[in-house]
């Protein structure tokens, strides 16, 4: 790889796609020479592009290390896209992730932060890339998923370790079929052209949203209810009693359910499931590539 060029604290926060509210947080950041835990944030990082590795690494680190690592390491992952020939829009939408999951630290946890770090060593791995609405991230299958019960079966006709799409939902926007569609339809041929040597036919999900208790309680027409209906389901659904209330909130805390909002169908049936003694589920969905 050639150097990485040198890019102004401004573009970087720009690729990034950093809210006002935490760009003084990370130009602070920038400031100077890298702290002894952002140098070794720097190694992994440095380490790990290009791998596809799937397991984020485990640092002795603080929080704001991960940050200052990703902040100061994004000229070289931006060149390492430039130099594969991935379009620079490409680029940004997929790491302006770092930026939205400040947003989210910051209205979970009313602080500056990213407590979704390991999540985007993914990005910083290149692994991961948004094409229209929706995330792939490149990994390897395997019988069953490791958090699925034992004994419930991987997805039919895929080889272990053979390639697949792991498909993620960012928080930006809904799930319009013609918009979940055109993005399918941008996968295989991306990473046919950019990862030649990992193709892929397969994508797979995993999600509170293919719990299959949501068909039931939501209208057939909602966009959900269309985008899990994409997915045929594989293994058994697991337990998450968090995640529901986290990804429709951005909350943690479930002790005071009764004081968020009901103003929505989505809204209504996350809570009165739980009301009703019920627990959500992470289901597992597979599709084939368009």
């Amino acid at each position: 790889m050639t150097s990485p060029p040198s890019l102004t604290t401004d573009q970087i926060l720009s690729y990034l796609a950093v809210e006002p509210a935490d760009r003084r947080d990370c130009v602070a950041l920038l400031q100077g020479s890298p702290g002894p835990g952002a140098v070794v944030v720097l190694a992994a990082l440095n380490e790990r592009l290009g791998t596809a590795s799937g397991e984020p690494p485990r640092l002795e680190v603080a929080e704001t290390d991960w940050i200052e690592g990703f902040l100061r390491f994004t000229p070289e992952l931006v060149q390492w896209h430039a130099e594969l020939g991935i379009p620079d829009g490409v680029t940004r939408a997929t790491l302006a992730d770092v930026g939205r999951n400040l947003d989210i630290n910051r209205r979970v946890h009313g602080r500056f932060g990213l407590d979704t770090f390991r999540w985007l060593t993914h990005h910083y791995a290149g692994s991961i890339f948004q094409l229209g609405r929706l995330q792939y991230l490149m990994h390897q299958g395997q019988d069953s998923p490791p958090e699925a019960a034992a004994g419930t079966g991987g997805i039919p006709g895929a080889a272990a370790g053979e390639w697949l799409l792991g498909i993620h939902i960012p928080e930006s926007g809904g799930l319009a079929p013609l918009a979940v569609q055109a993005s399918l339809e941008q996968a295989r041929p991306f990473f046919a052209r950019y990862f030649p040597e990992r193709p892929v036919r397969i994508a797979d999900c995993a999600s509170w949203l293919l719990d299959p208790y949501i068909p039931t309680h939501l209208d057939a027409d909602s966009n959900i209810v269309r985008f899990a209906r994409r997915f045929t389901p594989y293994c058994r659904p697991i337990d998450t009693p968090t995640d529901a209330v986290y990804f429709t909130f951005r909350t943690r805390n479930m002790t005071d359910l009764a004081g968020l909002p009901r103003r929505t169908a989505l809204q209504r049936m996350v809570l009165e499931r739980i009301d009703d003694g019920g627990c959500w589920q992470l289901a597992y969905g597979y599709l084939p590539l368009p």
